[in-house]
């Protein structure tokens, strides 16, 4: 069970970090910079990143429902895309 919620986890975190800003910067840093400082920050860097995601989840599971949660992640993404649109994020 445990490894079948990993696998599902990585690949969702692998296909959804693929090709992202964070990731072409992270390119364009491993190409100038320390491969090895690259790979330690960048892994540190999304490691903190997600401990805080995974922590905000737990409290707000406790106040909210999934698909409330769901909701407001679909309205903040609909939200950046068009403030990207129109040149303001």
């Amino acid at each position: 069970r445990w490894g079948a919620h990993f696998a599902r986890v990585f690949a969702l975190i692998f296909a959804a970090e693929w090709g992202d800003r964070s990731m072409l910067a992270t390119v364009a840093l491993g190409a100038s910079q320390s491969p090895v400082g690259v790979t330690l920050g960048a892994t540190l860097g999304h490691l903190a990143a997600t401990a805080i995601a995974v922590a905000g989840g737990a409290v707000m599971a406790k106040y909210l429902s999934e698909r409330v949660v769901s909701g407001i992640g679909g309205v903040l993404f609909l939200l950046f895309a068009l403030l990207t649109l129109l040149g303001v994020y």
